[in-house]
């Protein structure tokens, strides 16, 4: 073999090492580098696993006593379509807890057709919005329902009345608001009391004390739609309104 031969094979031989070494990353480059390169190639991957974190708050002064309660709702979980949400009330004053309500977001797609959400972007933004509008102004306004003589009626006095009934079971049980009712006990609370004279005349002394006073109707998903209103006589947050 000619000098002139080796000669190019050894150039060759270096180009080829030089590139080589040119493509490598360098060992000061950020070490996520390729992760957000797949992050803008497939942004639902990148972010599935991370943490989702949904906080709102409202100011409103539903005890009538001058001072803006603190409402405020957390929502957290893995994905959106399953996250688990607290909603709490807030004296104004002390910062005591008032009420407290628990669900999941997955409850917001009960009556959603399976094609009505087809990705989770979809999904995503169906939760967001049911998150949003539960400190929307409208759910600071009174509902009101058709009696059957036309009149029209803020106060259901029926759900007022199971409501105090459920309120007693749960202080003689030590269940907190947030905790769900029991089949066995709603099938008791669930049973005929309007001869009771003293539950008849409780529920009209509730219902009339909370007659124009500040209510807040929330959506939970499903047919779960309620509407509560602080009572001074019970000292808690009663059910005044709800709605399938």
């Amino acid at each position: 073999m000619s000098p002139l031969t080796k000669s190019t094979i050894l150039r060759c031989i270096a180009l080829v090492l030089l590139a080589a070494c040119g493509s490598s990353p360098d060992a000061r480059a950020p070490r996520d580098t390729s992760l957000a390169s797949n992050a803008t190639a497939n942004p639902q991957t990148a972010t599935s696993s991370r943490p989702i974190a949904i906080e709102h708050s409202a100011s409103r002064d539903l005890t009538g006593d001058g001072v803006p309660e603190r409402l405020v709702l957390h929502a957290a979980g893995g994905r959106t379509d399953s996250l688990a949400i607290v909603l709490e009330i807030r004296d104004g004053k002390s910062g005591t807890l008032l009420h407290r309500a628990r669900w999941s977001s997955r409850d917001y797609f009960k009556y959603e057709p399976a094609d009505g959400t087809p990705d989770d972007a979809a999904r995503d933004a169906l939760v967001r919005r049911n998150l949003d509008r539960v400190f929307a102004d409208s759910a600071f306004v009174a509902p009101r329902t058709t009696l059957p003589d036309g009149r029209t009626e803020a106060v259901d006095t029926s759900v007022v009345r199971y409501a105090l009934l459920e309120l007693d079971w749960r202080r003689v049980h030590g269940i907190a608001d947030s905790m769900p009712t029991p089949p066995a006990a709603e099938t008791e609370l669930g049973r005929p009391r309007v001869t009771d004279a003293a539950l008849r005349a409780r529920t009209a002394a509730v219902g009339a004390e909370l007659r124009g006073r500040p209510t807040f109707t929330v959506f939970q998903g499903g047919e779960l739609t309620n509407t509560i209103a602080w009572s001074d006589r019970e000292h808690a947050f009663v059910r005044v309104f709800s709605c399938c």
